[in-house]
């Protein structure tokens, strides 16, 4: 009797420590953060690396020699030293591009693209060279280009005729339909797993959902409808629509020292581009060129090439879409914060942005852009790293881009912080937004992050596919070499007073805040730190 009582005691005791332990982690209060003013850094202590400015060396910024193959695909080629056609030598990169438009669906493609590279692997009987030319090629996108590189001991036709037969007719004909609608739908909830949702969100309260940009990719009802007809339309219509640019080695293995002699007299610069018969035939010598190619009428509004028609067109499609985005989502002088919930989640992610472009967007529009991106967000030796992580230690990281896009220019800033941490850290994020219109920015820090511009550029040029890449964002934006050049010298240039000026252009002081985090536990907190913002839940789609 005296044990069982002993065991029943036992059994009293431990249950109510469970619930006393419960009930504490239930109702724990959480102790957030204080929010404190900005710090800086201070860059007068760093006379050598602060005062002197790096040049951008000239050969960072030539054109590549450039022949027609038809009326509307060209052939770019860069002069390769020996270390460099060692590296560089074997690889080619095709890409289409549409300066005007944005380019519809271009997950669903590249998706197709896939398929179709691996069922050309399993199905085709090939040679040890021919399979390690698929097994290198790689698929990129933009909702303005879609590229493919291939990089394999071949020779130039080759290789070219291995990039073009993915536009040829029928090429998405045998791909499996199932697998890509089945693939984006899994990467759609991967995204909502993860958070990377919230990038997706943004961009929509950003833009306006109805910007092309936010209409073009991750579209479901497209997906839901998929078939092999409709792929076959949207794949040919792509076609049409853009111009192409194959990039290869200027000396390829297959030509003779006579012949490359030969190409390398009769070779272009980009901005003089006109078709000629006999430079034609040597660039289709170098490089295959598919039959759909040579009698397919090109659509002459997408030209790259004539610049003035370009940056009308531009100029009048960013006109629209900047418009229908403000009309839409008005909140350019509202203090709004979206709120994604996710309950239970530990940690808070943040995207504030603004679109900094107008309809008249010139290359000045674009350095103010870049420049403060650069100075708030180049990670380590940003404002916002060197506040937020390293004096507050509110983050592991945050960080800003500018983005230049022919339909949108915008900047954001992104990075993601403890729950208790959530205010302070998005306070923290504003309040150096505000900052960078009141207060002007030391000459040293204007030069050290010019040069980190400068920097990033250079290493992006020693990267593969780098040169081509900057090529072909300076054919999308309409940007000459000169107008280029003229970029970065008034970044060289840049005075404290223009750079507060021209922060003091933009609505830095109201941007588009977009979180995913837990409201219930937050949303107290926010409204402390946050007074004068409002706070709207933001259901993701």
């Amino acid at each position: 009797m005296k044990k069982s009582h002993s065991i029943l005691w036992a059994k009293i005791i431990g249950l109510a420590v469970f619930i006393c332990s419960q009930q504490a982690c239930q109702h724990a209060p959480i102790s957030f953060t204080p929010a404190q003013p900005p710090n800086l850094a201070n860059y007068n202590d760093l006379p050598v690396f602060g005062s002197e400015k790096v040049q951008l060396p000239l050969s960072a910024i030539l054109s590549p020699q450039t022949m027609s193959l038809t009326t509307n695909s060209f052939l770019h080629q860069w002069s390769l030293t020996a270390d460099s056609f060692a590296q560089q030598g074997h690889q080619l990169y095709l890409v289409g591009i549409s300066t005007q438009t944005a380019i519809a669906n271009p997950d669903i493609i590249i998706a197709a693209f896939k398929q179709r590279q691996k069922h050309m692997a399993n199905t085709q009987v090939l040679t040890a060279v021919q399979a390690a030319c698929y097994d290198s090629m790689r698929f990129r996108a933009s909702l303005h280009s879609i590229g493919i590189s291939i990089n394999c001991m071949a020779t130039t036709k080759l290789k070219s005729e291995l990039l073009w037969q993915f536009w040829d007719n029928q090429a998405v004909n045998e791909v499996n339909i199932a697998t890509i609608k089945r693939n984006l739908k899994l990467n759609k909830h991967i995204g909502a797993f993860t958070g990377s949702e919230i990038d997706l969100a943004f961009r929509k309260q950003l833009l306006g959902s109805q910007h092309p940009y936010n209409q073009n990719i991750n579209n479901n009802a497209v997906i839901d409808e998929l078939t092999h007809s409709s792929l076959s339309a949207l794949h040919t219509e792509l076609r049409q629509q853009l111009q192409w640019h194959l990039f290869a080695p200027q000396f390829s293995p297959q030509l003779t020292n006579t012949k490359a002699q030969t190409l390398k007299a009769n070779t272009l610069k980009t901005n003089s581009l006109k078709t000629n018969s006999s430079k034609t035939q040597i660039a289709q010598h170098v490089t295959s060129v598919p039959s759909w190619l040579l009698t397919e009428k090109p659509d002459s509004s997408h030209s790259a090439f004539d610049s003035s028609a370009q940056t009308s067109a531009q100029t009048s499609a960013k006109a629209s879409t900047i418009n229908s985005s403000t009309v839409e989502t008005s909140t350019a002088k509202d203090k709004i914060l979206y709120i994604i919930d996710a309950p239970d989640t530990v940690q808070t992610q943040v995207r504030i942005g603004l679109v900094t472009a107008t309809a008249d967007a010139t290359v000045q529009d674009a350095n103010t852009c870049q420049m403060i991106a650069a100075l708030l967000g180049r990670g380590y030796s940003g404002r916002l790293f060197y506040d937020l992580r390293e004096v507050r230690g509110l983050s592991y990281g945050v960080y800003g881009r500018c983005v230049n896009a022919p339909l949108s220019q915008y900047m954001y800033f992104y990075g993601s912080t403890a729950l208790e941490n959530s205010s302070a850290f998005i306070k923290g994020m504003l309040d150096h937004l505000s900052l960078i219109t009141e207060q002007t920015a030391s000459q040293n820090e204007i030069n050290a992050t010019v040069t980190y511009l400068q920097g990033k550029q250079q290493l992006s040029l020693d990267s593969p596919f780098g040169k081509e890449s900057l090529y072909i964002r300076q054919l999308l934006s309409g940007q000459t070499t000169a107008e280029f050049s003229q970029g970065m010298k008034q970044l060289q240039q840049l005075t404290p007073m223009q750079l507060l000026q021209q922060a003091n252009t933009l609505s830095l002081t109201t941007p588009i805040v977009v979180l995913r985090g837990d409201a219930d536990k937050i949303r107290t907190d926010l409204q402390q730190k946050l007074p004068t913002w409002q706070l709207r839940h933001l259901e993701p789609d």
